[in-house]
């Protein structure tokens, strides 16, 4: 007994002495195969290969599962408290079993329960699934993993607002390069087909825009589909994402002034709270967008897009995610103005009410479908939403209400609308249209809508959606701090104020920076086009009216167009990819420049007087 015991603390020893050392070096192996892991990834899909290549690239996959199951058992072998580690790290544990029940059925039962799955589902190809599956997997593990690493930014004194935006245009330029793979497109004969036009389309997917200067349908392959489908999910997560880059940095002593940035962004108080929000806005928008998919695979009409299962899935799950994000982006050739779908009324319904959602902001639906609040609320009649998100719903109700009302006035005589058509039908008609003032989505050509119908347009995606939202445009709530303001100076009133409560000049002021700001960007951006397509607009190729709607519709992050995409220069092109990018982060960038230190902001000069108007 005393051998054993002596062995036992002569191994806690060597592990307490190495501790250090093996966690260190895991870390550093993490990084690398997580690496490695990607690289494979983006060779297997982006590159033909033949089946004696897929086999050996699937073996590699597999072998670097051996590494993650080794790492976790070392990982619990250096933990000094088991309950804790396992609590801690419960969601890889979940992985592994998994991954060791799939692997008990391959080598011991001599069946393979994914494939058996993916024949239930009716998977012409279970070996594609699993693999693909199998891939995702990885990916977790290795997110799961390199996630632990805790990288000291503080001593480089990096401001999180340009460490964020360096990665969002990191992440764009990635898509740009995947885009340009042999397997991600499928081109026609003549295609020109180069990296301006796959940086456009990567920064319209992660810029949650939708503009294509490419059918998406016919041009890229399941691949390329799925990269576009990745880019939106990432990029209309992007807010908040600064938000939780803001809080993780706080461990690393940001500025006060930071903070008041992260509750513009987030709309709360206090900035700790914020990786707990970053996960509940993941879950909650995820689990609407398997909602969304599940009713898109129940309702989506019979057509050759969709006749196999694998293929409705996918389908259903795309829309789900684009509409949800206000992506704009669809699998229809012609987007929903294809005639399977652009008056298929249960499916613009769904669609709509998805990209409603998206446009009202994560933390509005969190706020709106909080047990723990809806409870306080029950009890407490006198307690009401946050003001940020009455101001998100009520503004978005009311430009949609005054948007549909509008829309149906003048387009009602024009012929849009389907002589079959009854009340309803026409309300939905129109109040499909208006709702894409956030996401781009049409199912009817935007080019025929008549001019006053445009000009509306033009206004509605100018103020786009709420704030934290994956919708673009000023947003609502700078919006209404403008209305609020403007009809504060009308009434002469020394406060503005709603709901019952002061807004401080503070927030007043930054409201008409950001109105500024917008204002300035689509002014410049709009002269620099007339000056890259001078030939297309003498020619008549390309109207004015059509270069100010894309502009707009780029810096707005909408995605609608009135036909003339396609036709843009390469120029051209490089100027709406830089206004979706400033849109995207536009009032982020502003803020941060607001957030340089100053030396002293405790005395004021003497009031002074200028005319205006």
């Amino acid at each position: 007994m005393s051998f054993i015991r002596n062995l036992k603390e002569r191994v806690k020893l060597f592990l307490y002495n190495n501790k250090n050392i093996a966690l260190r070096s895991l870390r550093f192996f993490s990084v690398v195969t997580g690496v490695f892991a990607l690289g494979l990834m983006v060779y297997y899909y982006g590159f033909p290969h033949s089946n004696t290549e897929k086999l050996k690239l699937v073996t590699y996959f597999k072998g670097l599962f051996g590494y993650y199951i080794i790492s976790y058992l070392i990982r619990l072998l250096y933990s000094l408290d088991l309950k804790s580690f396992i609590k801690s790290s419960w969601h890889e544990l979940v992985l592994l079993l998994l991954l060791s029940v799939d692997a008990l059925g391959y080598y011991f039962l001599d069946e393979n329960i994914l494939h058996a799955v993916f024949n239930a589902l009716g998977s012409n190809d279970p070996e594609s699934w699993y693999i693909t599956f199998m891939q995702i997997y990885l990916l977790l593990l290795a997110y799961f993993e390199v996630g632990k690493i805790n990288l000291n930014l503080g001593r480089w004194h990096i401001n999180p607002a340009v460490l964020f935006i360096i990665i969002f245009a990191g992440i764009i330029l990635a898509g740009a390069g995947m885009l340009m793979l042999p397997q991600m497109i499928n081109p026609p004969d003549g295609s020109d087909w180069n990296f301006i036009d796959a940086l456009f389309t990567s920064a319209s997917a992660t810029c949650v825009t939708g503009l294509m200067v490419e059918e998406t349908a016919n041009f890229f392959t399941f691949q390329g589909q799925l990269v576009l489908m990745f880019l939106i999910k990432i990029g209309g997560l992007n807010i908040v994402a600064f938000g939780i880059f803001m809080a993780v940095f706080s461990r690393f002593g940001i500025r006060v002034k930071q903070h008041d940035i992260i509750e513009d962004i987030v709309n709360k108080s206090n900035y700790q709270s914020a990786k707990g929000l970053f996960a509940k806005i993941f879950i909650i928008s995820t689990l609407i967008e398997i909602v969304g998919a599940t009713s898109l695979f129940f309702l989506l009409p019979e057509s050759a897009e969709i006749a196999a299962l694998s293929d409705r899935i996918f389908f259903s799950v795309f829309h789900s995610i684009s509409a949800f994000n206000n992506a704009g982006i669809s699998l229809y050739e012609g987007g929903l103005t294809h005639e399977a779908v652009s008056h298929c009324y249960p499916v613009l319904s769904i669609m709509g009410v998805l990209i409603f959602l998206g446009a009202l902001g994560f933390v509005t639906i969190i706020d709106v479908i909080s047990i723990k609040d809806l409870r306080e609320r029950m009890v407490k009649p006198w307690k009401k939403l946050d003001i940020g998100s009455r101001v998100g719903l009520v503004s978005n109700t009311h430009l949609l209400l005054f948007g549909v009302i509008v829309f149906i006035l003048l387009e009602w005589n024009t012929g849009l609308f389907l002589p079959e058509e009854n009340f309803i039908e026409k309300i939905i008609t129109s109040g499909f249209q208006i709702i894409n003032r956030t996401a781009g989505f049409a199912s009817v050509d935007t080019a025929t809508l008549a001019v006053p119908v445009i000009i509306l347009m033009l206004v509605l995606m100018f103020i786009g959606g709420s704030s934290s939202s994956t919708a673009g445009g000023i947003k609502t709530s700078t919006f209404t701090l403008l209305f609020v303001s403007v009809y504060t100076t009308i009434r002469g009133k020394k406060n503005a104020e709603l709901y019952k409560k002061n807004i401080p000049n503070d927030l007043l002021i930054k409201a008409y920076a950001v109105l500024l700001f917008t204002l300035v960007n689509l002014f410049l951006w709009v002269f620099l086009l007339t000056l890259t397509e001078s030939e297309s607009l003498a020619n008549g190729d390309i109207g004015i009216l059509q270069l100010v709607f894309e502009e707009f519709s780029a810096f707005s992050t909408v995605g609608l167009s009135m036909g003339v995409t396609s036709g843009i220069s390469d120029a051209g092109l490089i100027i709406l990819t830089i206004s979706m990018f400033t849109g995207r982060l536009g009032t982020l960038m502003l803020i941060m420049a607001l957030s340089k230190k100053v030396k002293s902001n405790k005395y004021k000069y003497p009031d002074t007087h200028i005319m205006i108007g």
